[in-house]
């Protein structure tokens, strides 16, 4: 099957708004099949119906997916439920929210899923983001009944591993750059570490594991001194630019969270932190995983 065109509208007002956002960026840049091509910037939207609750954050993404449409139904649904979707009421908060707007140039309206998206030409929140992805898009005036929304972009620094932005920090010498990472630099400020290398190890270096809360190559050499160093001075860059959360490539032997390799050196998943997620949270750092 060929990549079909998608556009999606996400949303949410219910605790750290921030972090729900950036979550499920990425939650849904992991879909099998499926790469995101825009990320538009953060609008605020002031709440429609009960305006007694907190305004909405609301990006729109466009996507290309190999699945059909109820298939990337099923996995947005997934996002939503890992991501413990709490919706009280209609036009109400809600924890997050994902919708598919458009599917191509497809039309369906069954009891399941309904493309495009009925509501969506009224909704200031999902036109504004769709025309900034797409500016050769004819606008329609603006419905003020459907919210007043604005372009936002917070004063949020959020630490995030170097390699995944493209930094040839990994031991090998190279990166695992994700383009979505460069189109969410229009959400907040991202600030890149590696503590492999504030650590003061060199790039490229000996790739290492962790075995019985040791960190070793190998050769059986030790570096988990050095890791805790690394540790520490990454941390102290967190704290002076009031980063309270951190995306962390997984699976490494400093940021890899709730998975790390198990020291056999033959690609062996155990569960388990790196030395510098384990010293972020004891700091109350959140992490977010990619």
């Amino acid at each position: 099957m060929k990549y079909k065109n998608v556009f999606l509208s996400v949303g949410t007002n219910l605790g750290n708004k921030i972090e729900n956002i950036i979550t499920s960026i990425i939650k849904i840049s992991q879909i099998d099949n499926t790469r995101i091509i825009k990320i538009s910037s953060l609008y605020e939207t002031f709440p429609v119906g009960n305006a007694l609750q907190p305004n909405f954050y609301n990006i729109g993404i466009y996507l290309q997916t190999k699945l059909n449409p109820y298939k990337f139904l099923e996995e947005i649904n997934k996002i939503e439920n890992d991501l413990h979707r709490e919706r009280i009421e209609f036009w109400g908060s809600r924890t997050i929210d994902i919708d598919i707007i458009l599917y191509e140039n497809m039309n369906i309206n069954t009891e399941k899923l309904t493309i495009p998206h009925k509501e969506y030409k009224k909704r200031n929140f999902v036109l504004e983001p769709l025309y900034e992805i797409f500016p050769f898009i004819r606008r329609m005036k603006k419905n003020l009944k459907y919210g007043i929304t604005r372009k936002i972009k917070p004063n949020i620094n959020i630490g995030i591993s170097a390699c995944i932005v493209g930094i040839n920090t990994k031991y090998n010498g190279g990166n695992n750059y994700k383009n979505i990472f460069k189109e969410m630099y229009k959400i907040v400020n991202l600030i890149p570490l590696c503590p492999e290398q504030l650590s003061g190890l060199s790039t490229p270096r000996n790739s290492v594991e962790i075995d019985n809360n040791r960190v070793i190559d190998v050769y059986k050499n030790d570096y988990t001194n050095k890791f805790m160093i690394g540790a520490y001075e990454s941390y102290k860059i967190l704290k002076l630019l009031k980063c309270e959360i951190v995306i962390l490539k997984s699976n490494s032997p400093s940021c890899g969270y709730k998975g790390v390799y198990n020291g056999s050196f033959n690609n062996t998943l155990i569960l388990g932190n790196g030395i510098s997620v384990d010293y972020y949270l004891k700091k109350n750092i959140k992490i977010i995983k990619y």
